[in-house]
């Protein structure tokens, strides 16, 4: 999808995201979260959001299931960099557990952990991809949080201009 759809794009990639909601389960999407390691916690969690549904004018949408649906897609296309980040939010939360000196450190590490994380992961991503071009430094760290950053604003922009279409009926 391109940066810029028009309302009528919006819809209908709106009702496709629906349709595919309608077909899956939330039992059968909660199996895949979990398949995809994450924690039971976390996937109990999101289990919960999968009930929720919004009515807008006259239909209703699984909001939860399309969220969710999306998260999937998007650790699906970017394993390593979900697992960096879950890797990097794991061991962020261990250093934090460290009586004192956890409580001064948490707010430095969880962001520090997960953007490694990311970077790391990203990096991995790209090598599997082919794409990696060696380079390392500054500047390739800087591409690669920059790449990470249109990856995640680019589907979160495409889901909120879907869902906005509908209230702008």
């Amino acid at each position: 999808m391109g940066t810029t759809m028009t309302l009528p794009q919006a819809r209908l990639e709106l009702a496709l995201w629906q349709v595919e909601a309608e077909i899956a389960s939330s039992s059968d999407l909660y199996i895949r979260l979990t398949e995809m390691g994450l924690p039971s916690e976390v996937a109990i969690r999101l289990k919960e959001l999968l009930e929720f549904v919004k009515t807008i004018g006259e239909k209703t949408f699984s909001i939860g299931k399309i969220v969710v649906l999306k998260l999937i897609e998007f650790i699906e296309k970017h394993p390593n960099m979900a697992t960096g980040i879950a890797l990097g939010a794991a061991v962020s939360s261990l250093i934090a557990s460290i009586p004192v000196l956890g409580y001064l450190l948490a707010p430095i590490v969880l962001p520090l952990g997960i953007a490694i994380g990311a970077i790391g992961g990203h990096r991995m991503d790209k090598a599997q991809g082919g794409k990696l071009t060696g380079e390392a430094g500054f500047a390739s760290i800087t591409q690669d949080v920059i790449e990470i950053a249109r990856t995640f604003f680019q589907l979160l922009i495409d889901t909120l201009m879907a869902v906005s279409a509908e209230f702008s009926r």
